[in-house]
């Protein structure tokens, strides 16, 4: 009955927009997007009542599982998971509070940024197809890929903004420096872990316990047996085949390519503007030094004495034969009007006032067809490679969608099939170790329903295609298989506590007024001293000199000491006794304004944190 009433009704405005809405739909986002508005979306978070779906979360869990893989980190599936779950619920608060600043990314600005990016290109210019295909492997649509770089850009702006509020005053970067550049005496007592071994017992009763607790660190790791297709640029390359004639076109339609434009070596003599020079100052400098070359003194002499450039001053001002281009606008627009051996009128540019010289010239480099004969045949056969790589990578993709059998795609393709056995998701060689690649293949589209996988954009010039053939799932071992592998990890942790409760119980005597030597002895250790010690001292633990610089100042004649653990398991007592700040007035204006700069940065990077830190309180977060 509800079929026949809207086919009774089928041509009523209600209707009429009804259907025109489903077209609007289809076309925009095909036809599998109708289950999007027949179908509730689970979610995983609801923030400022905007939804987090799982899809959003399998995707960014997909992406982060890769960039780990990638870095060869371990991957802690529930660790992984829950980051991603914060920084999902992170994002989404941001987009709220850049809506609610009212910031905007433009449909013309977006798509800049699109025909711009250099991954989206082919040949330098932007390719629809490989647009396609790069976004569907990271899981988007044309239409969500761009309103994820409208959102991302947004909170850029609100980042930008946040942080660009944030300054240092001159006393304040002086102060800094000063204490950037302190130095500590310091003396540390070193516990090693290895020499507490006879003191440690494990019991079976332990290993049991740590066994059952941690029993998925103890099991074997889940592999599978795929197959799989690879497409590579390089093997069609292989075969493509150049006459000359084609050789010879590509030659002279792209002669540009291969020249080596004209260069020109220039020598200068800068003199600074800056908060203690004026541009009067400057100027008046430099004009008195023209004066003295055109009173016949050597342009290089004169460069050596006066120039404030300190990267070619010793060289007489000399900066090398250069392309057009290096130079900022104002030093190159004066420069190149230059004939040989003339000198310039002062030159203003952000850097100050320069005197140029112009010493050498190159002409362009035009160079002969069999000279460079090899290197654009390569270049074409690497061209024409691409274009039949773009096409069969479109025709692979379809039928990996399609579920096409490989045994077709690759009789098809003329791709070999190829097999992997008993590999995991860590398993460091082979084709599974490649980005993306263990993600497909463990992946509930071809592990569960023994679907292909989509096709894997390895590289932009390799793609794969694969499919599970066996699945070994994950097993417990045996507790007699890892018992001394478990007693060993336990006595470690046992040697590593013990070596810190006793650099403990050394700071506590040390506090109550222990000698140091008595002290030493307790154990039979030997204090190792270092006067005078900067932050970047390399031949101390890192942990020993951060705890150093970390503890306050002692009072006279007395010192500060405390107990850390080391990387390695090792404990150390570490004492400070003398702590010198450096000059303050030490530092250029330069150094201080370059300093001034990069702490402004780092402070208007940790205001935003705050703010992003605080969004959660003013939004309600639901987590499900």
């Amino acid at each position: 009955m509800a079929i026949q009433k809207l086919r009774d009704g089928s041509e009523g405005i209600i209707a009429k927009v009804i259907v025109g809405l489903i077209i609007i739909v289809f076309a925009l986002f095909g036809m599998g997007s109708i289950t999007t508005f027949l179908a509730p979306t689970p979610k995983v978070a609801t923030v400022g009542g905007v939804d987090v779906t799982t899809d959003e979360m399998q995707i960014a869990v997909d992406r982060g599982r890769r960039l780990l893989m990638a870095r060869n980190q371990a991957v802690d599936e529930d660790t992984l998971r829950a980051d991603v779950l914060q920084d999902l619920i992170q994002r989404t608060l941001l987009v709220a509070a850049s809506d609610e600043l009212d910031l905007h990314f433009g449909d013309s600005a977006v798509d800049q940024v699109i025909l711009q990016t250099p991954a989206f290109q082919v040949d330098g210019a932007f390719d629809s197809n490989q647009f396609r295909l790069m976004i569907g492997n990271a899981g988007f649509s044309p239409l969500s890929y761009r309103d994820e770089m409208r959102r991302d850009e947004k909170i850029r702006q609100m980042t930008q903004g946040i942080a660009a509020t944030a300054f240092l005053t001159r006393p304040e970067a002086r102060r800094a420096v000063s204490l950037a550049d302190q130095v500590r005496d310091l003396a540390h007592l070193r516990l090693p872990a290895a020499d507490l071994a006879g003191e440690i017992a494990v019991s079976a009763d332990e290993v049991r316990g740590e066994y059952d607790a941690n029993l998925a660190g103890y099991s074997t790791e889940e592999t599978v047996t795929l197959e799989y297709v690879d497409l590579r640029s390089q093997d069609l390359e292989n075969g493509v085949e150049l006459t000359e004639d084609e050789i010879r076109e590509a030659y002279d339609s792209e002669l540009e390519r291969y020249t080596t434009p004209e260069r020109r070596q220039f020598a200068h003599i800068l003199i600074e503007t800056n908060d203690d020079v004026t541009e009067a100052e400057a100027l008046g400098t430099i004009t008195g030094i023209a004066e003295r070359i055109a009173g016949g003194e050597d342009f290089a002499a004169v460069a050596t004495d006066t120039s404030q450039d300190p990267g070619s001053a010793a060289a007489g001002g000399d900066l090398g034969m250069q392309g057009k281009g290096t130079f900022v606008e104002e030093f190159e627009e004066a420069a190149y009007a230059l004939e040989l051996n003339q000198v310039s009128a002062p030159v203003k540019t952000v850097f100050g006032y320069h005197l140029i010289k112009l010493l050498g010239m190159e002409a362009d480099a035009i160079p002969d067809f069999e000279a460079i004969r090899a290197e654009v045949a390569a270049d074409l056969r690497e061209q024409r490679a691409g274009d039949l790589f773009a096409e069969a990578s479109d025709r692979l993709a379809t039928m990996a969608f399609e579920n096409v059998p490989l045994e077709d795609i690759g009789a098809e393709l003329d791709l070999e099939i190829r097999t992997e056995a008993n590999v995991g998701r860590t398993t460091p060689t082979g084709i599974i170790a490649e980005p993306g690649v263990a993600d497909a293949a463990f992946s509930d589209q071809v592990l569960q329903n023994s679907f292909n996988s989509d096709m894997i954009s390895v590289t932009p010039s390799h793609n794969v295609v694969l499919r599970v053939v066996s699945h070994q799932p994950s097993e417990p071992r045996p507790l007699d298989d890892v018992d001394a592998q478990i007693r060993e990890n336990l006595a470690a942790d046992k040697a590593r506590d013990l070596a810190k409760k006793r650099a403990d119980e050394l700071v506590a005597m040390l506090e109550s007024g222990s000698l140091t030597r008595f002290v030493a002895d307790k154990y039979g250790l030997e204090w190792v001293r270092s006067e005078q010690t900067p932050r970047n001292k390399f031949d101390l633990d890192r942990e020993i000199l951060e705890e150093a610089f970390r503890l306050p100042r002692p009072a006279e004649g007395d010192k500060s000491v405390s107990a850390v653990s080391l990387t390695n398991g090792d404990a150390a007592v570490v004492s400070v006794t003398k702590v010198d700040n450096a000059a303050q007035d030490a530092s250029s204006n330069q150094q201080l304004d370059s300093i001034s700069r990069a702490l402004a940065a780092r402070k208007g990077n940790l205001d935003f944190t705050e703010f992003s830190s605080q969004l959660e309180s003013e939004y309600e977060v639901e987590r499900y």
